[in-house]
């Protein structure tokens, strides 16, 4: 097993995630999933996928296999899944609020208050 492997055999179990899991995740057939494993050749697309689908940046898939994740990659990890999460509640709640803006009478809300420059 190569580098590439052996640090994505890593992340797999750290996930808890098989490879079949994975390929779908990725997009990718389980078989490129295995040949990637096995130390094969692929694109720098089928890279970008697996290492999304296991939200970690490309360049951690090629760091030595004896080498723990840093810290900071470990933060970074957390914060992006708290914004994306964030984000989609974001984006809901926003969708929401203009849903009810078009179902509601023209005029102010009840204590909203106009703004001098609104006009």
């Amino acid at each position: 097993m190569n580098r590439c492997g052996s640090v994505i055999e890593a992340l797999l179990e750290e996930r808890g995630l098989t490879r079949s899991q994975l390929a779908r995740l990725a997009d990718l057939d389980p078989g490129t999933v295995t040949h990637l494993l096995a130390g094969g050749h692929c694109s720098t697309l089928t890279l970008e996928r697996v290492a999304d689908a296991l939200g970690v940046e490309m360049a951690e898939l090629f760091r030595p296999a004896e080498e723990p994740p840093s810290v900071t990659a470990a933060r970074d990890r957390v914060v992006a899944a708290v914004l994306r999460e964030l984000s989609d509640e974001v984006g809901s709640a926003v969708a929401q609020v203009l849903r009810d803006r078009k179902t509601r009478r023209p005029g102010r809300l009840k204590g909203e208050r106009k703004l001098p420059f609104s006009e």
